[in-house]
This record gives C-alpha cells, sequence and structure tokens, in this order.
C-alpha cells in the first residue's frame, strides 16, 4: 500500500500571552479548534492552527488560573502572528502587594481599565492623523501592553486602542482598528490600559501588579445594552476592590 502524502496548511499562527505581565504562557492551557483542522502547541506559547478549511477559526482556550475565553481568528495562512492575552481568573496566584478589581456586567462584556498616572505616560512621537494605520509613540518601562488609552490633554475622556505588534518595541506600531480622530504630538497623552471579560454568570476579575500609589482613581469602560457606560473608583492598593454596576 502506497501511503498517501498529507499536505500540512498553516491556516494561522498565535501568541498566548499572561494579560497581567506579558508573559508568554505555555503550561496548563487547553486548546480546542471549534471549526475543525489540527492543533500544534509549541513550548515557548506560540501555537500553530492547520489545516483549517474556512476563513475564521472559532476557539476555546481553557485554564485553571485563566479565564476560559471562545474567540474568532482570521485565518491568513500564518501572515501575521496574532497575540490572543490571557486574563487571570480569582485561582491566579496573588503575589504580595498585587491589587484586585471585582465586580458584575453582563455576560460576555468586556471592561476596560486605566490609571492616569504621570510615571507612566507616553508620548507620541509624532502627530496621528486620523485613519492612518499605524501610530508612533514612546513606551515607558518597556510595557509591552495589549491596550492602550489616548486623549487630549483638554478634555476629559478619551478612547482605547489596540496595537498589533507591541512586542517588537519599534516605535511604530500598526493599529487593530485606525483612530477616528486626529492627535497632536503637543497635546496628547498615552497611558497603559488593561481589559477583562466577564464570564457566563456576569463576574469579572481583574489584577494590577502594582499602583502608583496606596490610593488612586481608576477609570473604567464597558458596554451596556449596546451603549458605552464609563465610570471612575477609587481602589486601595494590595487589596479587593469592587466595582458595582450602575442601575
Amino acid at each position: 500500500m502506497l501511503l498517501q502524502e498529507i499536505k500540512v496548511q498553516l491556516s494561522k499562527a498565535v501568541l498566548l500571552r499572561d494579560a497581567l505581565t506579558g508573559a508568554p504562557v505555555s503550561s496548563d492551557i487547553w486548546i480546542r479548534s471549534l471549526s475543525g483542522g489540527r492543533i500544534e502547541k509549541k513550548s515557548d506559547g506560540h501555537v500553530l492552527f492547520l489545516n483549517v478549511t474556512g476563513p475564521e477559526i472559532e476557539v476555546l482556550v481553557e485554564s485553571p488560573v485563566y479565564q476560559s475565553r471562545k474567540i474568532c481568528l482570521k485565518a491568513d495562512q500564518g501572515a501575521e502572528l496574532e497575540d490572543v492575552f490571557m486574563y487571570p481568573s480569582p485561582a491566579y496566584p496573588r503575589r504580595a502587594g498585587y491589587t484586585a478589581v471585582r465586580g458584575k456586567a453582563a455576560p460576555g462584556s468586556i471592561l476596560r481599565f486605566h490609571i492616569e498616572d504621570e510615571r507612566s505616560v507616553c508620548r507620541l512621537f509624532c502627530d496621528y492623523k486620523k485613519g492612518e494605520e499605524q501610530i508612533s509613540f514612546y513606551i515607558k518601562n518597556r510595557i509591552a501592553g495589549a491596550l492602550w488609552y489616548i486623549r487630549k490633554k483638554t478634555e476629559t475622556s478619551g478612547i482605547y486602542f489596540a496595537p498589533k505588534n507591541m512586542a517588537e518595541d519599534s516605535g511604530t506600531y500598526y493599529l487593530r482598528e485606525s483612530l477616528n480622530r486626529n492627535y497632536q504630538i503637543k497635546d496628547t497623552v498615552i497611558y497603559p490600559a488593561q481589559e477583562t471579560v466577564a464570564d457566563e454568570n456576569g463576574e469579572f476579575y481583574m489584577l494590577f501588579q502594582e499602583l502608583p500609589q496606596e490610593k488612586c482613581l481608576l477609570y473604567y469602560s464597558y458596554d451596556k445594552a449596546g451603549k458605552e457606560k464609563q465610570g471612575e473608583i477609587q481602589i486601595v492598593q494590595a487589596k479587593e476592590n469592587y466595582i458595582l454596576e450602575e442601575d
């Protein structure tokens, strides 16, 4: 009997990363493709999806210390390595000094948070024009964050944005979605931000490694009934803090 040659085609390559530390994650992670094909998991956090026939790959990621995630990836035959961030769950090892934030929101809601601290504020390298695919800014302390918050100095609110290639530390980063307004060097500030997802019971959990001071103001945003809701709360370092959803 002649053995048939089995062709292996790369459909998508991702890197699993800890949303708190930014480090690659490879242990105690279970990945399942709901769109068929095969999965090849590497020891350095890289995961390859092979021989998926459709244009999208629905993936279920589970772990005892991270939140379970069901995500949809676009099959691009390995053209772009995509970061998949794993959000800590209440079972995540909480070291001394870590600050927790908990609360409830609609199941599946994405919640975004940032702290406006002058020690971590970042600046644009050059002006950004509405609709551009790239943004250039200086990052303090080599933070390879998945999410950032940008606003004009003269305004009280801004928007969250997500670059694609933060790990490259190039200073210029492609955006997952272009920004819908202009930003100038002289009047723009950028802060590191974080996000998490409310589970099937509507509960969410977020960890911060350290706060700028013992008590600080945490800004947050989430979707409620199709509208963006924003709020702020004072949180205390190394404590469990609770956000109560507004009626």
